[in-house]
C-alpha cells in the first residue's frame, strides 16, 4: 500500500512491502487431467432446452458425491442447431469439441462435464484448459454447476466465463459452491464445423502466500527486507490522504 496526498505527494517514504504468490496444489480432476479414447461416456446426452448444463447435469444424475468420469453432450435442435450428428469425441490426449451453425447464423452448443472429486467448501480452485494449437475460430465457455443446500435442492448454474478462440491454454478460477461441483465446457462458434481440440483439463486448489520483498545492499553484501518509514516532513494540510494500490 502507499498513501499519497491531494496533490500526489508520498506522505510515507518506504514500505512493508508484501507480494502474494499465487500456490497451486492437489489434482481434483477425476483419474487425471489427461484423455484416452475411453475418457468420454458412451452415451451422448441430447438438451433441448437454454438451461444446457443444469438439463445435461441432472441427465447424468449428478451430483453422486463420488469422482466421476466426463460426460459429453450436445443441443438436439430444440432450442439451439442440432449437433447430435457430431457429438464431443475423445483419443489419446484429446477431446473435440464442434459447431454446427445454421443460415440464421445460430450455433449449436456442444460440451462436456464432470464432477470433481472432494472439493472444499469455499476454497479457490484453479482450471488450466490446455488446447492443442489451431486456427479454428469460436468461443470456449467454463461453468461451475451445483447442488443448491436449499429445499428443494435445485442444480444452479455459475456465471458463465468466455474465452475467444484460438487460444493456447485458458484458466478458470472459481470458488467452491460444495464438496462435489461440476465443472461444466462448452463450446460454440459463428463457423460451421468448427471446433476446439482440448489437450488437457487440470483443476487445483489455489491459495495466495504473502512474502515479504528483499532488496540487496550491494555495498556491504547482504540484503534487507523493505521497511516503512514515515515521512514527517509533509504535511497533510493540501488535503485527506488517499490510498491506492
Amino acid at each position: 500500500m502507499e498513501q499519497i496526498n491531494s496533490r500526489g505527494q508520498a506522505l510515507e517514504d518506504g514500505l512493508d512491502i508484501l507480494i502474494s504468490v499465487p500456490f497451486l496444489s492437489g489434482e481434483y480432476s477425476s483419474y487425471g487431467s489427461s484423455f484416452i479414447a475411453s475418457t468420454l461416456s458412451s452415451t451422448n446426452i441430447a438438451t433441448s432446452t437454454l438451461s444446457y448444463a443444469t438439463e445435461a447435469v441432472a441427465s447424468a444424475n449428478l451430483p453422486t458425491y463420488t469422482s466421476s468420469g466426463w460426460f459429453r453432450f450436445t443441443s438436439d435442435g430444440t432450442s439451439q442447431p442440432s449437433a447430435t450428428s457430431t457429438p464431443p469425441t475423445s483419443s489419446v490426449n484429446n477431446i473435440n469439441l464442434s459447431a454446427v451453425v445454421d443460415r440464421g447464423g445460430n450455433s449449436s452448443v456442444s460440451g462436456i462435464f464432470q464432477e470433481l472429486k472432494q472439493l472444499h467448501k469455499g476454497s479457490q480452485y484453479s482450471a488450466s484448459i490446455k488446447l492443442h494449437q489451431n486456427t479454428n475460430i469460436g468461443t470456449l465457455k467454463v461453468s461451475i454447476v451445483y447442488k443448491s443446500p436449499i429445499f428443494p435442492y435445485p442444480l444452479i448454474q455459475s456465471d458463465i466465463t468466455s474465452y475467444n478462440l484460438p487460444s493456447n491454454e485458458l484458466t478458470f478460477n472459481f470458488k467452491a459452491y460444495s464438496t462435489a461441483d461440476i465443472i461444466c465446457i462448452t463450446f460454440e462458434s459463428s463457423v460451421d464445423r468448427s471446433l476446439v481440440d482440448i489437450f488437457s483439463v487440470s483443476v487445483q486448489e489455489r491459495k495466495e502466500y504473502k512474502m515479504p520483498v528483499v532488496t540487496d545492499i550491494t555495498l556491504v553484501g547482504i540484503s534487507k527486507v523493505l521497511r516503512r518509514r514515515f515521512n514527517s516532513s509533509i504535511t497533510l494540510d493540501d488535503g485527506e490522504p488517499v490510498t491506492t494500490e
